[in-house]
């Protein structure tokens, strides 16, 4: 069983307006994600207080072999986190296999903290 986990982290800076509160950046963020990036929101979770936030989580399983071939195939658990800081966003997404018996991913998405300096 592969054990491989990664972990993504983008900055995008100046996302926002100054002048929008952080409900109306995560208003507009929840509308990104599902115009732009086609996630249904019924699979969007607002994240809980200190984040202005989403997560989604989706396994996704794929095989490159021939399809007469195919064996039941290993997914992966795919964990994103979208965070409003300031007028930034700031993303975070870690890989790991379905069924991960260690669950250093989660611990590290649940300890991290984005605050905006001002």
């Amino acid at each position: 069983m592969d054990l491989g986990r990664q972990l993504h982290i983008d900055w995008a800076a100046n996302t926002y307006a100054p002048e929008a509160s952080s409900e109306e950046k995560r208003e507009q963020l929840r509308m990104t994600l599902i115009q732009q990036h086609g996630i249904p929101e019924a699979e969007l979770t607002r994240l809980p207080a200190p984040w202005y936030g989403w997560e989604w989580r989706k396994v996704v399983r794929e095989w490159l072999g021939p399809p007469e071939e195919m064996p039941e195939a290993i997914g992966e658990l795919l964990r994103d986190r979208w965070l409003v800081a300031g007028t930034s966003l700031v993303f975070l997404q870690v890989i790991s296999p379905e069924g991960d018996p260690f669950p250093e991913g989660e611990a590290f998405l649940d300890s991290l903290r984005v605050t905006d300096l001002k």
